[in-house]
């Protein structure tokens, strides 16, 4: 007798899916789709900033061309002993809401020269059209400057001299000097309390009343430039732009948080009320970009998250319908927040510190969805 043949249907069952696992299929789809095009207002808001840095720069170049630019002076002929200090007097000129920092620099410079014979020399500085004053004296005694496109000359006498000069310039952003001189230091001054120094000064200290530095070099290097640039802190667009970078991140986070909460509270929540409350976190980009210009970032970002959170935590208490997970939900999202802010301050374990959050949010997503579609198995 023959063995009747097992239908392939039996061998091979057609899976089954349940009514919730569609639900969630597609509800988890058009999540991702909606993420995917919520990269075309970021993409945007991205664009904008960079616009408004743009604007920035261009304002910022044109009040340097009237106060003076960045300022740059070097001695054309190297001494035997050369001594320098310069002190910065700085302030911020707004123009709207873009700020640039100008300084008025007192420079002096006392050099010691043996020439075989007599030499022209050159003060040589990057915009000497805003140079106030130029006074040089040899041994003690004043002698005529000549003013010419981008330095001052005079001559130095033959032998032994002591040559003393005294500057004083208006200038933005950045200050330098040139260690020209065999044997040479440079003491620098200023009441700037965000200070970068270029070239690694042997000795610094910086207060809230300004900053004090000093280089000193020897016949084994000279020759190099040294100096100070006046940084704004956390200038408002970089932060921002960083900020942006960590976006994508953020609306995962926060998509993934709605899931988190339907799936405790037992609440379905429509599709559509996720594509609006995720439009919250995506307005946060362009509020924080609008109140930064105006109060600066750390103020602007609080504001803006204050804002967000409050909207969201609303929302959410009207889709599901009470309170506690509504606030729940807030406090999540303005523990991301703050994370996000923690990061950004981080610049150094920045993607350490993403990467370590971003393990413990999956490992927590994981633990809540993993009995999402588990159903009875039958028993024969």
């Amino acid at each position: 007798m023959q063995e009747t043949p097992t239908p392939k249907s039996s061998i091979f069952p057609k899976p089954q899916f349940s009514s919730n696992t569609s639900r969630w299929t597609v509800k988890l789809l058009i999540i991702f789709i909606a993420l995917f095009i919520f990269q075309i207002p970021i993409y945007l808001i991205q664009n904008l900033s960079e616009e408004r840095q743009v604007r920035h720069k261009t304002v910022h170049e044109d009040i340097c061309k009237q106060w003076g630019g960045t300022q740059h002076v070097t001695l054309s002929i190297p001494a035997k002993n050369e001594m320098c200090t310069a002190h910065l007097n700085s302030k911020v000129l707004y123009r709207g809401i873009y700020q640039t920092v100008v300084y008025t620099a007192d420079v002096s410079i006392s050099a010691e020269y043996d020439l075989p014979e007599a030499k022209n020399s050159d003060i040589h500085v990057n915009d000497i059209k805003n140079v106030k004053k130029c006074i040089v004296k040899i041994n003690g005694r004043e002698i005529p400057v000549e003013k010419c496109i981008e330095s001052f000359k005079f001559q130095l006498p033959a032998g032994n001299s002591h040559c003393d000069i005294f500057l004083t310039l208006n200038g933005s952003s950045k200050f330098e000097y040139t260690l020209n001189s065999a044997k040479n230091s440079f003491k620098l001054t200023g009441n700037w309390q965000s200070p970068g120094f270029i070239g690694l000064p042997a000795e610094r200290n910086i207060t809230d009343k300004g900053f004090t530095a000093s280089w000193h070099n020897n016949d084994i290097n000279y020759a190099c430039r040294t100096g100070v640039e006046l940084c704004i802190p956390g200038g408002t667009y970089q932060q921002v732009e960083r900020c942006i970078n960590y976006s994508t991140f953020f609306l995962i986070v926060f998509f993934f948080s709605l899931v988190a909460a339907e799936l405790l509270t037992k609440v379905r929540i429509h599709t559509l009320q996720y594509v609006i409350a995720a439009g919250a976190p995506v307005l946060f980009y362009l509020m924080t970009l609008a109140f930064s210009e105006k109060i600066g970032f750390t103020a602007g970002y609080i504001a803006s998250a204050a804002v967000i959170v409050a909207m969201i935590t609303m929302y959410a208490r009207l889709f599901l319908g009470k309170t506690v997970p509504a606030l729940i939900l807030g406090a999540v999202i303005a523990a991301g927040y703050l994370c996000n802010f923690m990061v950004l301050r981080l610049e150094d374990c920045a993607l350490l510190s993403g990467t370590i959050v971003l393990a413990i949010i999956l490992g927590i997503l994981m633990a809540l969805t993993g009995k999402i579609n588990r159903q009875p198995s039958d028993q024969n």
